[in-house]
């Protein structure tokens, strides 16, 4: 059951403008520019931060318990020029002074929204036991003692801009007190009172204080993409104190959840930020306008015992009652999981509440593997999009999607790229563009090293070597271009600091920012892009050069490069007559494992300790594997030239055949015990799944998968006729929520293009 009150307000919200914007912060923002332009970086960050929050507007709300909410409004169209103009005054520049000033990004549009001086990465999580537990006034006192030891000119700056921030943050709450107490209000007056400067005393302060601090992150430094961590685990003495002494209930904590959950929702506007092609997100002047948070529950501890109880339930009935985008819940599954709660986790999900299953059987060993330490490996968590997260011992976003079936065309032509051929005299000092490293994505032209020509190999063993040549060769290059962004970055960036830099393990240590060494962990996401096109293209090779004969590799090369141009017959032979990834056949399945071992030998040979930042190989495209797709040629498993790769580990479109369960069977060979993170987007139709046997039928689905080795799951259970309806009859559908690729959106709010995708996947299961 939903609160009556959250009831209204979601319904005004659902109708809300997109385009509506936090003006204030855009205001303050371009006031603070002048206002401390020469001041050191690190100091100016915190002034900006203060003058914001001593500017913007308190809202109070009497029918809410939590607090914190900013005032938005449309911008009129002078405004908005005034502000693109100034966005292009701050961006307008090279790629290389963009790297010098914010050091990498994830879109223009993330961009455009802030200011060089006052940037924020996001996609991590907080120290949130000690903000909780210990406050921010001894969060503050702590940076204070550090700056008594020694200290050279660039920790000093840093830790002084830290002291600005806590103080700034501590006289907002207190602003908050103030106008709660002016309302009447005085219990929230108190608990605002109280977090603003102590630990948290109940559960319901606790929520306080997150959420507050959460919106000031969020919504005012645009540190968004949050990991809330084992919220159940840290939370939990606060519960059962609360429930012991008789001031809270659980009805009571599940409203207090709602409105927590609520809040998260409330600050994002109604657009996908995936969906580009829409105005909403195009044109947005918002930082995180869509930016998911994250919260895991259960989980192995460890000394080896299950971290679920009755708070975990509580939290996830909360969701459930919603059945919003935000936070994204993660369940982490363990051998000898609650029955009861596991049941319940697949009935929120069989209700398509946001919600998803990571393997802590599959996931600890990887991590481990990628020398994460205990006991913190047994905390980790996700942030944006299925990446993997330690919660407090590192920063946010570095990235890198590795397009798994360039090196598959790369090793077909000796290194040389056929869509547009390496021209001579051809130097780089990277394969990788500034601009591509930066962003994470591979586009445009890549070029390999030389091997074999096709008329060489001679056997299969030959060809993986040589793809092996190829993929060892580009997770070189990009590792050699981010060395030397590096030397760049820490020219620049010492003695700099970001909001997130307050609330991590070691930065104020260490007196320096998380991207230069602050933290315990520091990891670049390399997400295998293609898995299952790359699987399908190594058994096509098999198939039909060195088992039937069709060809000779040199001529499946020449056709390739020509897009089967007059012979597209065979494009769609091979497409329904070769088997595919994702029907549970051994001779095309284990060919996951021969390239998970390809992608983890290259991963491993870059790692190591002489690096600052080690490589994490993840399976995931998160939506770019159609943008992936268009810088690839034709492959022999019938897909011609810039057709859309495979999507994060899911089989090819159309292309498992054989059933659900073929399909896990086949996911289940993959040693994801190396792999630390990554969607699996399943899709079930709700006939298949109704009453108590389907649901029954699904937890047991789920669990054998889990148990076979599988590492991850979220489905939707959708009908794609409601889909259908959906977007001809937007507005009575505001509310129907489905999962992407690691984030949830209304479906509605999707872009057309995303939806069509949605349906076509959809319309597979009938």
């Amino acid at each position: 059951m939903i609160a009556k009150h959250l009831e209204k307000k979601l319904d005004v919200w659902f109708k809300r403008d997109p385009n509506e914007t936090f003006m204030e912060r855009i205001r303050y923002i371009l006031e603070s520019e002048k206002l401390f332009e020469h001041e050191q970086d690190s100091i100016r960050y915190g002034h900006t931060l203060d003058y914001i929050l001593s500017n913007i507007s308190v809202v109070i709300e009497k029918d809410m318990k939590i607090a914190g909410s900013v005032k938005v409004r449309m911008p009129k169209k002078e405004e908005r020029e005034e502000i693109l103009a100034a966005y292009k005054r701050w961006w307008d520049i090279s790629p290389e002074e963009r790297h010098k000033k914010v050091l990498f990004y994830y879109s223009e549009t993330w961009l455009r929204c802030r200011p060089y001086w006052f940037a924020s990465f996001g996609h991590l999580a907080l120290d949130w036991e000690a903000i909780i537990n210990e406050g921010f006034e001894a969060l503050k006192q702590k940076a204070e003692a550090r700056l008594l030891q020694s200290c050279n000119e660039n920790q000093k700056y840093f830790l002084e801009g830290a002291v600005i921030c806590y103080d700034a943050i501590i006289k907002f709450y207190e602003r908050y007190a103030k106008e709660a107490e002016k309302s009447g209000m005085s219990h929230l007056a108190e608990n605002l009172s109280q977090v603003s400067r102590g630990p948290a005393k109940t559960f319901e302060q606790a929520l306080q204080q997150i959420w507050l601090l959460v919106m000031v992150l969020q919504k005012v430094c645009g540190c968004g993409v949050l990991n809330f961590s084992r919220m159940d685990k840290y939370l939990r003495p606060l519960y059962e104190g609360g429930l012991k002494d008789g001031t809270l209930t659980r009805e009571m904590a599940r409203e207090l959840l709602q409105e927590f959950y609520y809040r998260n929702n409330e600050i994002m506007a109604h657009t996908d930020h995936m969906s580009t092609e829409l105005d909403a997100t195009a044109l947005t002047l918002e930082v995180a306008f869509d930016d998911p948070n994250y919260l895991t529950l259960g989980g192995i501890n460890g000394d080896k015992t299950s971290a679920v109880c009755e708070l975990s339930h509580v939290m996830l009935e909360a969701a459930w009652d919603l059945k919003l985008r935000n936070p994204f819940i993660i369940v982490r599954y363990h051998e000898g999981i609650s029955e009861e709660f596991w049941k319940l986790c697949c009935g929120a999900m069989r209700d398509n509440t946001t919600l998803v299953f990571y393997n802590d059987d599959t996931m600890i060993p990887a991590l481990k593997y990628n020398n994460v330490q205990e006991p913190e490996v047994y905390e980790y968590g996700f942030w944006g999009c299925n990446d993997p997260n330690i919660p407090a011992y590192e920063g946010g976003l570095r990235q890198l999607w590795v397009n798994l079936v360039k090196p598959f065309e790369l090793a077909l032509n000796q290194g040389d790229y056929p869509m547009e051929p390496k021209p001579k005299g051809y130097e780089r000092d990277c394969e990788f563009s500034l601009s591509d490293r930066m962003i994470g994505l591979m586009t445009g032209p890549y070029y390999g090293v030389k091997t074999k020509a096709a008329a060489e190999m001679n056997s299969m063993e030959d060809f993986l070597d040589a793809y092996e040549q190829q993929l060892d060769y580009l997770i070189g290059e990009y590792r050699k271009g981010f060395e030397m962004d590096l030397e760049i970055e820490r020219t620049c960036t010492f003695g700099k600091i970001r909001i997130e830099d307050c609330f991590l393990k070691g930065t104020i240590e260490n007196g320096v920012t998380w991207t230069e060494g602050g933290t315990k962990y520091h990891k670049i996401v390399a997400q295998g892009s293609g898995l299952s096109t790359i699987i399908n293209a190594m058994y096509a090779v098999e198939q039909i050069v060195f088992k039937n004969g069709e060809m000779s590799l040199s001529e499946l090369a020449g056709l390739l490069r020509n897009n089967y141009s007059g012979r597209e017959q065979l494009a769609q032979k091979w497409k329904v007559k070769l088997d595919k990834f994702g029907n549970d056949i051994d001779e095309v399945d284990k060919y996951a494992k021969i390239v998970t071992d390809m992608f983890i030998r290259a991963i491993d040979k870059y790692n190591g300790p002489q690096y600052l930042y080690q490589m994490w190989p993840t399976y995931s495209s998160d939506r770019d594997f159609t943008t992936m797709g268009k810088y690839v040629g034709a492959t022999p498993d019938g897909r011609f030239a810039m057709e859309q790769l495979s999507e994060n580990q899911s089989p090819a479109e159309g292309t498992d055949i054989s059933g659900l369960t073929a399909m896990l069977n086949s996911l289940s060979k993959i040693p994801f015990n190396r792999i630390t993170g990554g969607p699996l987007n399943l899709k079930l139709h709700p006939s298949a799944v109704s009453g108590e046997e389907g649901l029954e039928a699904m937890c047991a689905l789920i669990k054998t998968y889990m148990q076979k080795g599988g590492m991850q799951v979220q489905v939707n259970v959708l009908d794609a006729e409601i889909l259908k309806i959906a977007q001809l009859e937007p507005d009575k559908y505001r509310s129907l929520c489905v999962r992407v690729t690691g984030y949830s959106a209304f479906f509605v709010e999707m872009g057309k293009k995303a939806q069509n995708e949605m349906i076509k996947r959809t319309e597979h299961l009938n």
